[in-house]
């Protein structure tokens, strides 16, 4: 196989309801792909070193370990980064 960079997209093109895909190794799962759809954008979060603004909010099971992956559009670009998972019972995808 011949490996080839990513090429970045631009975020600010994304819409709400446009398909995504998570590529991580949540829980020690190497190579793992989820999908999902933009359910937000815009979206202000807090981070633990402060407020993490213009986040894409998505519907991609994000888990331990997908933080630091790439976040792409249908077309292969990346278009974000994988960062945390929100969730007000702290229960996971």
């Amino acid at each position: 196989y011949t490996l080839a960079p990513l090429v970045v997209g631009q975020s600010h093109s994304l819409r709400v309801g446009q398909r995504v895909f998570a590529i991580g190794n949540p829980f020690g799962l190497d190579q793992t792909l989820t999908a999902g759809i933009v359910s937000g954008l815009g979206r202000e979060v807090q981070g633990i070193a402060g407020r993490i603004r213009g986040v894409v909010q998505t519907d991609a099971a994000i888990n331990p370990g997908n933080s630091g992956g790439p976040l792409l559009n249908s077309q292969g670009q990346v278009v974000g980064v994988a960062t945390m998972i929100a969730s007000p019972s702290g229960a996971f995808a």
